[in-house]
């Protein structure tokens, strides 16, 4: 079977080089959705690595001249991929000093010992500190903690229910939760500027009003979902309190670096950047001598680092070639106009769009678009807007869709496949709610 998925992938790549060009699209958009649909599918299928399939994409397009090697390259160098590195270290460094095991006993004790209540709390705790910080950045500092309640449970890595619940909890909490307010990601505040050039004021509280009810509705129905899909097979979260020495020098070094790292994030994340900041903390580490490089190569997952990678190019690829506005412009068609309808598309593209491109990329790409389709109709330009700002936040199905599903998939405990399982149903509802909301809430707000 795994050498007809192959075939498949490439005959896929064979016909967007021979069939017909659509009109509006040239034949570089065309070979770069030719591309999209073979990453989908073999991601799905997973019939090579991940990681391969990352690097197929970028060296398929020079070889097609959809861009030179030297511009696919330097998009690989995109500041999310060194977030993901960094955040590879900053848990090295947390392991090797235990801090997640303290951390793990004090989030049992907070959420008792039901596997289905626990799940419920990795969801609520992810998504309230993803009010305050990225999401990103909360998966990062969660992975070690829950690794450890797992390993502790002996739950086995892609086959046990309460591990694959446990990952998905993290990166949907998250992502549910950087909906909520301006600091959850850089595609909210980038929605608010593109408003106020626009000439439509949007406030930090203004933003809250709009998003928490989507997110406070989501949660609980996300959570059923998650324990629909992977019904844990443990009756008790029972984990063995280890007698914990008293937290030592380094210990408390390696903490004040971390509370330093989230201060940093909350506040100057704009100004300096979720990467540098988190690149800093663990240049800080190796000045404090808290960790060696070989804690570090213990831990980097470079497969994943190749795959979020290889996702960053193929995004380029479709804005470069107008790929993506293309597949936008047919939706205006499709939609007749309905204002309704034009809601409904714009909400689905984007979530289709995020995806498979990073969300700040997505939602720079739809604003514009979104905005035009809107303004066929009386679809009032600030709904058209948030719907675009949050369904670009669904990013439920796919590894490379944020750097929280890449970090959650680094533990090894669910696959694409388990992702996209649960991602797409999840995804369905949550556009409903959008939706729902947009329609009978947003324009009392107005």
């Amino acid at each position: 079977m795994r050498s007809v998925y192959i075939a498949i992938a490439m005959l896929i790549i064979i016909l967007s080089l021979i069939l017909p060009v659509p009109e509006g699209l040239t034949r570089q958009g065309l070979i770069m959705l030719g591309i999209l649909a073979m990453a989908v599918f073999l991601w799905l299928t997973e019939a090579i690595p991940l990681a391969a399939t990352g690097l197929l994409i970028m060296v398929l397009q020079p070889i097609f001249g959809i861009a030179d090697v030297k511009e696919v390259f330097s998009s690989f160098g995109n500041r999310a991929v060194f977030f993901i590195l960094a955040s590879f270290m900053l848990a090295a460094a947390i392991e090797k000093y235990k801090l997640h095991k303290r951390f793990a006993v004090r989030f049992l004790k907070i959420f008792g010992k039901s596997p289905h209540f626990f799940v419920f709390g990795i969801m609520f705790v992810g998504a309230v500190l993803s009010f305050i910080m990225q999401e990103h950045g909360v998966a990062a500092l969660l992975l070690p903690i829950l690794l450890h309640i797992l390993i502790a449970v002996k739950a086995e890595p892609k086959k046990s229910n309460f591990g694959i619940a446990t990952m998905l909890a993290l990166t949907y909490g998250t992502t549910i939760g950087s909906w909520g307010t301006l600091l959850g990601g850089a595609r909210n505040p980038l929605t608010i500027a593109f408003l106020d050039e626009m000439g439509y004021k949007m406030s930090f509280f203004d933003w809250m009003k709009f998003s928490l009810p989507i997110v406070f509705i989501s949660l609980p129905i996300v959570t059923f979902l998650i324990l629909y899909f992977f019904p844990p097979e443990i009756n008790d979260v029972i984990v063995e309190e280890e007698e914990m020495k008293e937290i030592g020098r380094n210990e408390k070094l390696l903490i004040l670096v971390i509370a330093i790292t989230i201060f940093l994030w909350i506040f100057f994340s704009d100004a300096i950047g979720m990467a540098v900041i988190a690149l800093l903390s663990v240049i800080s580490l190796f000045f404090l001598g808290l960790i060696k490089w070989e804690d570090v190569e213990k831990r980097v997952q470079w497969g994943i680092i190749l795959v979020y990678g290889g996702a960053i190019t193929m995004g380029k690829g479709l804005e470069n070639t107008h790929a993506a506005q293309w597949l936008a412009s047919k939706m205006v068609l499709i939609s007749g106009g309905n204002e309704y309808a034009i809601l409904a598309c714009i909400i689905l593209l984007t979530f289709i769009l995020t995806n498979f491109m990073s969300n700040t990329a997505a939602v720079a790409t739809m604003l514009p678009i979104s905005i035009s389709m809107a303004s066929q109709t009386n679809l009032s330009p600030i709904i058209a807007a948030m719907a675009t700002a949050i369904a670009g936040g669904a990013a439920f199905v796919f590894i490379i869709a944020t750097p929280g599903m890449a970090i959650a998939y680094s533990s090894g405990y669910l696959s694409q496949r388990h992702m996209a399982k649960t991602g797409i149903v999840a995804g369905i509802i949550c556009l409903t709610i959008i939706f729902l909301i947009a329609n009978f809430y947003w324009p009392l707000l107005i």
